[in-house]
């Protein structure tokens, strides 16, 4: 019975095992787990025995087991030994905390039981009292993830933990034990980037660390001073950040440590062989790099500085310059070397050539000048780079005569001129200067005269000569001698040699001319210009153009904006210089700088005249091309007119009523006008021109009636007969020279007489009038009147108001009634108060009948004699005078006056001294008739 249970025993043992190697059973336990934490490198270590490939893994927070690690990994056995071994990287310092760890085997259908907890313990254990942080002098690379665990003191409470300057959230690990993870590290600075711990009373703890680069180093280079050694040299990358001693980059080259690259800081490397090939190696502790050089010997020399260079010969224009080489090897090298040389801010390079050149000779310098020369030198075969530069070394080279001047002559307007030359540069005086020597000749003269002026003198006058050319020599003196003289010729002065002057456009500043070329300028061209319009020595410029030339351009950095230059083009010969072409004109026009002058205004009727002197030419700055007019009112200006000839200076305007006026004169040039000169006017009555309307018409007519006068007089005979016939004296027919007798007067039954009864006479009371029949009777005046008829006379009487003073030509009657007897055939009728005019110039006055005047016996009425009109002396009129001292007289006085008296002792008609009425003497009459 007891066989038959061990039979059983082995048997189920046996199928155990068999089903464990096909992968069917339970799996055993792993066996001798074992730990070996790497506290600088944060990872543990697991070793483990068992016949399984496939594991499951767990670590845990010893003290809160919290599980940090759950993982599944395929692990073979080691041929050799037999045992498994995994290595597991914690994100945490493993002295943060203690960490628990088991395992188990896994196959294809179980798992084994787990292995019994391996515990690493950390530094919270309560042995441990103190506090600390974790990692410690950690060195990262930049942009790296770091965690960090502070472990607080016993009976201190944790409060927080500080990244730099930044309060980072805390994650507790154990009862003492808290950590914080810091994401994408930015470098840190010199001293590292500080982590610190602070409790609720005080700073706990802290660590540092640092985040920086690996090595960036590259350009690698090898080359040869002394060709037999090698120096290597290379391009430094950026900066590591890393500032420790054992954290700084360290270099090997071809397996050699490179301790000046790190002392020197000059980041080469020597070996005293050249080997051809080389490598160096640049490591920290976040990185390595690796660079490689090679190269042939010949093919990398690079010389040392010349030594000793010093200058064995000077001249005025050369120098001889020597120097030495401390390698003995240079001797024999074909090199080729370079010299810079450096005066007045300027440079040059000149490069020479030989076996083991040690001098060279320098051509070319200036008198008188200083210069710093340095050297450098290279290999000439398989030339690699220009060695080191020696030192710099100065030279002064000897004086020599100067350089030619350039003179110039300008001549003004009168018989004076003004030789001029520029002067010499540092470089073309070759020395200083002593002052200058003057020389004048002139076919009339034989010889030179010569004068010496200072240093400070650039022009020298002269008398032009109306003869014969002058031809002057300027030469410069230095202490080294008398520079070859330069002449000019002036020609014979004459007024009428200047060509018209042409206007000249500024473009951009500059005056751009150009010429028609000249057959004779032999010696080219001579271009010159000065402020026009300058007094005393102007500031004349010139330039001398090659014959080749018709064309130069006057730059902007001579000329002054707004100033009027006058240009002028000379052709130059053997003999005097010819002018060519001439212009005037403005770089750069502005506006006038002031206004018109002697604006004044003078008004005449409605118009007023402005008129005004142009601005001088200095403050023109510009062709004047016109001016504007202005009417200036409150706010603004009104445009009037704009005068576009600038000779015009005077303008008239029109029909402005009486009022004050402002008006404002421009002048304006290409570039705009000027401020204006501003003129009031109050617009009054012109008596002038009211004067002249009066006299003008009377002094027309005071002509007029001149020539009618002088026409008259030379017609006075056409002029006398047609507006002035004589009139024929009245013929009486018959002898009147018989004795007078009484005068028979039949009466007409039809009288128009009206007798009046009562004789007085009232004066209150309406008068008689006699009045012609008809009026064609006053046509009929000159027919002579048939007297021998004996139908009586018809006369019309009408009765008319007769006041006192009254002057009518036709005057009341004064006289009484008039009686007649009808039974009778002599009826005396009395007339009274018949218009009669006093006549003083006698019986004959005025050729024609007038009646008798003389007062009747009754009463007696004194009329007044001005009613005498001179128009009514040209008709026929009665007698207006009798002569009283007739027998009859006294006897007839009760009839006189009455010219149809039977009783009249007086004939009709008086007898006249002369057949011929006499014409009125008057100026008119006198002037028809001829007479003085």
């Amino acid at each position: 019975m007891q066989g038959w249970v061990t039979l059983a025993l082995l048997l189920s043992l046996g199928v155990k095992r068999s089903l464990t190697q096909n992968g069917l059973g339970e799996p055993p336990v792993p066996r001798g787990l074992t730990s070996n934490p790497d506290l600088p490198a944060q990872t543990l270590s697991l070793r483990w025995q068992s016949d399984s490939s496939l594991f499951d893994l767990e670590i845990f927070h010893t003290e809160l087991m919290n599980v940090v690690l759950n993982e599944t990994v395929a692990v073979k056995a080691d041929p050799v030994t037999g045992l498994h071994s995994w290595t597991w990287h914690s994100p945490l310092p493993l002295e943060c905390t203690s960490l628990s760890v088991h395992i188990r085997a896994r196959n294809q259908l179980s798992v084994s039981q787990w292995s019994p907890l391996q515990t690493i313990p950390g530094s919270d254990i309560p042995v441990k009292s103190e506090s600390y942080m974790f990692p410690q002098d950690k060195m990262v690379p930049v942009g790296s993830n770091m965690s960090f665990c502070c472990i607080v003191k016993e009976k201190e409470d944790f409060k927080e933990i500080m990244y730099g300057r930044q309060e980072m959230n805390a994650t507790r690990l154990s009862r003492r034990t808290y950590a914080i993870t810091v994401t994408n590290q930015p470098a840190s600075g010199n001293t590292g980037t500080n982590v610190i711990c602070f409790s609720q009373r005080l700073t706990l703890t802290g660590a540092v660390v640092f985040v920086g680069y690996p090595p960036g180093d590259e350009g690698l280079v090898c080359e040869t001073r002394d060709l037999a050694s090698a120096e290597c040299s290379w391009k430094k990358g950026r900066d590591t950040r890393l500032r420790m001693k054992r954290s700084r980059t360290k270099y090997t080259l071809n397996g050699r440590d490179c301790l000046e690259a790190n002392e020197k800081k000059t980041w080469w490397c020597s070996s005293k062989v050249w080997e051809e090939n080389w490598t160096l190696v640049a490591r920290n502790p976040l990185g390595t790099v690796q660079l490689t050089d090679s190269a042939q010997l010949t093919d990398r020399v690079h010389l040392l500085a010349p030594a000793n260079v010093t200058v064995v010969e000077v001249k005025a224009w050369s120098a001889t310059l020597q120097w030495s080489w401390s390698v003995a090897a240079y001797k024999k090298l074909e090199m080729v070397c370079q010299l810079r040389l450096f005066t007045h801010e300027l440079s040059s390079t000149r490069n020479y050539g030989g076996p083991g050149l040690s001098s060279v000779v320098l051509e070319g310098l200036w008198p008188d000048s200083d210069y710093t020369v340095t050297l450098r030198c290279g290999s000439k075969h398989s030339f690699w780079k220009w060695g080191d530069e020696s030192g710099p070394y100065r030279i002064h080279t000897k004086m020599d005569r100067p350089d030619a001047l350039d003179v110039w002559m300008w001549m003004d307007s009168s018989n004076t001129g003004c030789v001029f030359w520029k002067p010499l540069s540092v470089r073309k005086s070759h020395g200083a200067l002593d002052g200058y020597e003057v020389s004048q000749s002139s076919a009339e003269e034989d010889g030179w005269t010569t004068v010496s002026l200072p240093p400070g003198n650039f022009s020298y006058p002269i008398i032009l000569n109306n003869s014969s050319d002058i031809t002057v020599a300027v030469a410069a003196r230095n202490p080294a001698g008398l520079s070859q003289p330069s002449t000019v010729t002036t020609p014979a002065y004459r007024a009428d040699s200047q060509l018209s002057v042409s206007e000249l456009l500024g473009t951009n500043g500059s005056f751009v001319l150009s010429w028609e070329p000249n057959v004779n300028a032999s010696s080219g061209y001579v271009v010159e210009w000065f402020p026009t319009g300058c007094s005393g020595l102007c500031p004349v410029d010139w330039k001398k153009l090659p014959e080749s030339d018709s064309s130069f351009t006057v730059n902007s950095d001579s000329l002054v904006a707004g100033v009027r230059y006058t240009v002028s083009v000379y052709s130059l010969s053997t003999g005097a210089p010819l002018l060519l072409q001439r212009w005037q004109g403005y770089s750069q026009e502005m506006i006038p700088s002031q206004s018109v002058s002697e604006l004044s205004p003078n008004q005449t009727g409605s118009d007023v005249l402005l008129s005004w002197r142009a601005t001088d030419m200095k403050q023109q700055r510009g062709f004047i091309r016109g001016y504007t007019i202005y009417l200036a009112n409150a706010a603004h200006l009104d445009l009037i007119a704009n005068i576009t000839d600038p000779e015009v200076q005077s303008y008239r305007v029109k029909g402005l009523s009486l009022s004050s006026y402002k008006f404002v004169v421009k002048a304006y040039t290409s570039a705009g006008e000027d401020a204006g000169a501003t003129v009031a006017i109050k617009m009054e009555m012109d008596t002038d021109m009211l004067f002249v309307g009066i006299l003008v018409p009377l002094g027309i007519m005071f002509c007029c009636l001149i020539l009618i006068s002088i026409c008259c007089y030379k017609k006075r005979e056409w002029v006398k007969k047609a507006f002035y016939p004589e009139i024929p004296g009245p013929k009486v027919p018959g002898d009147w020279s018989s004795p007078q007798g009484p005068l028979d007067v039949k009466p007409s039954p039809h009288s128009l007489v009206h007798i009046v009864e009562s004789p007085e006479w009232d004066f209150t009371k309406e008068g008689l009038f006699p009045v012609p029949e008809e009026e064609e009777e006053s046509e009929n005046d000159n027919i002579e009147v048939d007297t021998d008829s004996d139908e009586p006379a018809l006369l019309r009487y009408y009765n008319q108001v007769v006041g006192d003073g009254s002057h009518s030509n036709q005057v009341s009657d004064s006289s009484g009634s008039s009686t007649a007897s009808v039974g009778s055939t002599q009826t005396e009728i009395t007339y009274a108060g018949i218009q009669s005019p006093t006549s003083s110039q006698g019986v004959c006055g005025g050729g024609s009948y007038r009646p008798q005047m003389q007062s009747v016996a009754g009463p007696k009425i004194e009329f007044e004699a001005d009613f005498q009109d001179d128009g009514l002396n040209t008709g026929y009129k009665p007698q207006g005078s009798w002569q009283l001292d007739s027998p009859e007289a006294e006897n007839l006085s009760g009839s006189l006056g009455s010219p149809t008296s039977v009783t009249s002792s007086q004939f009709l008609i008086p007898e006249c001294s002369e057949e011929k009425p006499q014409p009125p003497n008057t100026w008119f009459h006198n002037l028809l008739s001829g007479k003085s």
